[in-house]
């Protein structure tokens, strides 16, 4: 099982729930590593520029 954390340590409960969705359709394990690495990856993206991750916008 594989879970996304943000900058002081706790569980990013979007990755977290979107992680459980994969797992909960049966996607192999390879799937998920992979998956949890990119959204980890998005939220801090998001994070850092300042936008919000369930309605990205373009400058």
């Amino acid at each position: 099982m594989w879970v996304v954390v943000n900058g002081q340590y706790e569980l990013s409960p979007e990755a977290c729930a979107y992680l459980a969705g994969l797992r909960r359709a049966d996607s192999s394990v390879s799937t998920e590593r992979v998956y949890a690495g990119r959204a980890a990856l998005y939220l801090s993206y998001c994070h850092h520029v300042g936008i919000a991750w369930a309605a990205p916008t373009l400058p």
